[in-house]
């Protein structure tokens, strides 16, 4: 399942690697997730099946998971600039060395430099998950919002977020299931600076509402915790990926996220 949104010049890459990977059972799909650029006319014009999907990196996500009917199911990010190492062959050897019982193969990735700031994971998923669920804590590597990850169907539930927060859920989801789960490497991968004002909040709305539905959170201390990510999210809102602004921006956003975490229990 190759998610895109507005990927045309890369497709292609992701629609070759799967394919390398592909035996006579495998599906290829791309979801389209509401493009207004020529993402699925690109694809189809390469012969790969096109599933039309909402906007949103979780709704797009939900209806390839309604759409197949597999004991896999293998999700990449359209947005390969560089046909490096096969990622979903990677993911493949994953499932095929994971026990039975597992439920997800997440892939980690290394950062050719410069090295970017994981503004997010750094100041964002790894406090909270730290501080609500720290038995998750550490499992998923480097990258534990990756795109790229194969998991098995149920734990895609319609419960999970429509946006970007979709990833923090799934971790979260597996961590509670108490199924294994299994982390692969992919080397390097070159990944493209794009600034998402709104990604860091959708990420932290996923982790909260988890929490709070596992009584890792009581309820009405949700705003104090909601107040704690929204100083943070203005810093990191002010970061575009320029390397002359690393220093300075570092530096607040540590002084922001070393903020006191508000309690969990009343």
């Amino acid at each position: 399942m190759i998610v895109a949104h507005n990927e045309e010049p890369y497709v292609e890459n992701a629609i070759g690697q799967a394919r390398e990977t592909a035996d006579s059972a495998t599906r290829i799909m791309l979801v389209d997730s509401a493009s207004t650029d020529g993402t699925a006319a690109r694809a189809r014009s390469l012969g790969c099946e096109v599933l039309p999907a909402p906007l949103g990196k979780g709704a797009a996500m939900k209806a390839a998971a309604r759409a197949a009917k597999t004991p896999w199911l293998c999700f990449l990010d359209a947005d390969i600039v560089e046909n490096g190492r096969n990622i979903p062959l990677t993911l493949r050897q994953g499932i095929e060395s994971a026990p039975d019982s597992a439920v997800m193969v997440v892939a980690d990735f290394d950062d050719p430099p410069p090295k970017p700031i994981l503004s997010t994971t750094i100041s964002i998923y790894t406090p909270l998950v730290r501080a609500l669920v720290p038995e998750a804590d550490g499992l998923f590597g480097s990258r534990p919002l990756s795109g790229f990850r194969a998991i098995r169907p149920e734990l895609l539930g319609e419960d999970a977020p429509d946006d970007f927060g979709v990833e923090a859920h799934l971790n979260l989801s597996a961590v509670f299931t108490g199924r294994p789960m299994t982390l692969t490497h992919i080397g390097l991968f070159t990944q493209r600076f794009r600034y998402k004002a709104d990604m860091g909040g959708e990420i932290a709305r996923a982790i909260l509402d988890i929490a709070e539905a596992h009584g890792r959170l009581a309820p009405a201390l949700r705003p104090e915790w909601d107040a704690w990510v929204s100083r943070v999210l203005k810093v990191v809102q002010t970061y575009r990926g320029d390397l002359s602004e690393r220093t300075d921006y570092l530096a607040r956003l540590h002084a922001a996220m070393n903020e006191p975490m508000p309690p969990r229990k009343p």
